[in-house]
């Protein structure tokens, strides 16, 4: 069976499992296998069923930490060092000799943008609208929350910084040298550079629908976690109890990149609510002890998709499979972004009407409001809305995308 690679960032929850669940759909007729440099989501590829290739150098949780600092800006540290990124590159080559794919399917593993253009293998980039080459040469970008402080000057400043970025050629120091090294030619842009070859838009198509896009990209849909056959039992028992106790269950949940401290000051302002049983599979992001009560479960991963029917609303960070998951629940959701894509997954949903955006700084007064306007009968009927015309087919649209693909360009490809 011809073979494809799957390189997720496999410290990051939402990636990892996206990657799984379009590989799930291909694996009757190809043979799939992961590779990553993180072992810490690796038993979700390997429970799957799927054989993973830990590669090196493996990443530290330090090192992990940064890049999430990084992406979230709320750090400039760089943990790719020219020495890295060699290192990297060297691995992934070597892993593209030995098993030769046919072509290799990504989220953001960073390096595998150079391997594969050095290796001259076709790659698929599996990835949400927001952040890309054409969203932000549209003008329906959104204008980022932290721009409100620019009065009516937030309109021309988001216009100039969104032309500098499409005309941008930055590249870090370390990518630039290994892409002299490897003696590749490269995209003329930043943001082009991490362009594939295809492009799979897991954004909803009715958030985007009046967008223009480049031939390359394709917008498959939703595609989020459904790992798990069933809730815990302890988890179904909480659930009865609060409802016999007439209590409204929430879902709390950010991901894998969460902000602990953020995270506690949440969680502890929905506690000192009585009228809230909180469901929060947050354990990985308290470092430490947390003040528990009779109406809060803590625990770690749930299979969220199957919460459904269970809760009443969600609070959430604004990964793209988390929005996703809370959209196809039907339940409307208050959702915080920790970086600027975040932002824009809760802003789609905002605009359809099933979500509250709650913007940083996080104080009580934020709080109490988006708790308040998140039980209004409309938000409610959007919610509903969304769920009956929320497409359910994204892993399979990406497979059906990947193979016509690869009955195109895998023959001639150079």
């Amino acid at each position: 069976m011809p073979m494809i690679l799957f390189a997720p960032a496999v410290f990051n929850l939402a990636e990892t499992t996206r990657m799984i669940e379009v590989a799930k759909q291909m694996q009757g007729n190809h043979h799939c296998e992961f590779f990553g440099f993180s072992k810490t989501f690796a038993s979700l590829i390997i429970e799957s069923g799927f054989t993973y290739h830990l590669l090196t150098p493996t990443l530290t949780e330090k090192q992990e930490e940064q890049i999430i600092k990084l992406d979230q800006l709320r750090s400039f540290k760089n943990p790719f060092t020219k020495e890295m990124v060699a290192a990297r590159i060297l691995s992934e080559k070597k892993l593209v000799d030995k098993l030769a794919p046919q072509v290799i399917v990504t989220g953001s593993n960073v390096t595998i943008f150079l391997s594969a253009r050095s290796k001259q293998i076709p790659l698929v980039y599996v990835k949400p609208y927001a952040m890309s080459d054409p969203f932000f040469r549209s003008d329906s970008a959104f204008i980022p929350s932290s721009l409100r402080f620019f009065g009516p000057l937030r309109k021309p400043l988001w216009y100039w910084t969104r032309k500098q970025l499409v005309k941008s050629r930055w590249m870090p120091r370390a990518f630039k040298h290994a892409a002299q090294t490897e003696k590749l030619s490269m995209p003329e842009t930043s943001l082009r550079m991490m362009d594939a070859d295809l492009n799979l838009i897991t954004t909803p198509e009715r958030f985007i629908t009046k967008e223009l896009l480049p031939d390359n990209y394709r917008i498959v849909g939703p595609i989020f976690a459904k790992m798990g056959a069933s809730l815990p039992e302890e988890v179904l028992t909480f659930i009865e109890q609060k409802r016999r106790e007439r209590k409204r269950i929430v879902y709390f949940a950010m991901g894998s990149s969460g902000n602990p401290r953020m995270v506690r000051k949440i969680l502890a302002f929905l506690q000192n609510r009585p009228e809230l049983a909180i469901i929060a599979p947050v354990t990985h992001l308290l470092k430490g002890k947390h003040n528990v009560s009779e109406n809060l479960f803590l625990t770690e991963y749930l299979p969220s998709h199957l919460l459904h029917e269970h809760i009443d609303f969600s609070f959430i960070h604004g990964g793209e499979g988390t929005v996703q998951t809370a959209c196809a629940s039907g339940k409307p959701f208050i959702g915080i972004g920790m970086h600027y894509e975040q932002s824009c997954n809760i802003q789609y949903c905002v605009a359809y009407g099933n979500a509250i955006a709650l913007t940083k700084p996080v104080t009580e007064k934020n709080l109490e409001t988006a708790l308040t306007e998140v039980g209004d009968l409309k938000i409610c009927q959007q919610a509903c809305q969304l769920k009956n015309h929320f497409p359910t087919n994204g892993p399979q649209k990406a497979m059906q995308e990947i193979e016509h693909f690869l009955e195109i360009n895998n023959s001639d490809y150079h």
